[in-house]
């Protein structure tokens, strides 16, 4: 895209928040205490991955008594429990949309997708996954393993501006990059993706999660009257009239897209959610790995 079309939309790049760092390192903390009680209790958010034993805890009343290391309770007269962590060779893969439709909305829609994506890539990284980060549109992958630091992927995301056609539809048809990957994220408005593209690459083993990221105007438009609309992609610009029925028939339409959408991630057991761009990057990560 040219560099004036990508200088023509309202929020082309991305800039993390000095206080981001704080925030990340909160939001890490609480969903490892989330998780950890969920395995205490026999459950995990994540499936595909295998587990490798790394010690012994006192057990906590009301847990499955199937987690019990008998033998050892045997030899010791106390209950104990076998802890277990995610291989380290677990992969994470989060795809981000960097077409130009993903530069609209105040705070910018790649914004909130790169907020997002960095918390799950921290959360990835605390779990022990190897973590890669790719953006569409290009052959770029970032890649978060053992001793890697947070603070390269922030750098990297920031040398990323929203720009061209090629969205997380174009990451779907390269597929064979992730192959091995136990989870895949979606993060980005979805625009190019239909929910059986996507939900093709479901597999035993694999987990997905589609993060629709859309700004106030999409998801509830209330302007009406003359309005002047920028083709993202092309910086075409068009005036029209908009009147309330045609914004009825706009919101009728997204909602049958979105309760596609919903309806064919529930029955792949897959998480879906839509976000508006300024939604805390903390709701939605949460939101994603709550029971």
């Amino acid at each position: 895209m040219r560099a004036s079309a990508s200088a023509a939309l309202p929020s082309p790049g991305i800039s993390f928040p000095p206080d981001f760092y704080g925030r990340l390192g909160r939001l890490v903390v609480r969903v490892a205490g989330m998780r950890e009680r969920r395995e205490g209790a026999g459950r995990a958010a994540l499936s595909g991955a295998g587990t490798e034993f790394v010690g012994y805890r006192p057990y906590r009343a009301g847990e499955d008594l199937r987690r019990l290391d008998w033998s050892l309770f045997a030899r010791m007269r106390r209950p104990f429990v076998r802890v277990s962590q995610r291989e380290a060779s677990e992969d994470w893969a989060i795809l981000i949309d960097t077409s130009a439709s993903m530069g609209v909305g105040v705070p910018g829609k790649l914004q909130a997708a790169a907020e997002i994506a960095c918390a799950l890539a921290a959360i990835g990284h605390r779990e022990r996954a190897r973590v890669e980060v790719f953006v569409s549109g290009t052959n770029e992958v970032y890649r978060l393993g053992k001793g890697a630091d947070i603070g390269g992927l922030l750098r990297f995301l920031e040398r990323v501006r929203a720009s061209g056609s090629d969205g997380l539809g174009s990451l779907v048809r390269e597929a064979g990059r992730f192959r091995g990957a136990g989870a895949v994220f979606f993060v980005g408005d979805l625009f190019d993706l239909d929910p059986s593209t996507a939900l093709a690459l479901a597999r035993r083993g694999r987990d997905l999660f589609c993060v629709q990221v859309l700004s106030k105007e999409e998801l509830a438009p209330r302007a009406t009257g003359a309005v002047r609309l920028i083709d993202a992609e092309t910086v075409e610009a068009r005036s029209l009239e908009i009147d309330r029925p045609t914004i009825d028939a706009y919101e009728r339409l997204l909602s049958e897209r979105l309760e596609r959408w919903g309806r064919a991630c529930a029955r792949h057991r897959t998480r879906f959610g839509t976000w508006t761009s300024d939604t805390p990057f903390e709701s939605v990560a949460l939101a994603l790995f709550e029971d």
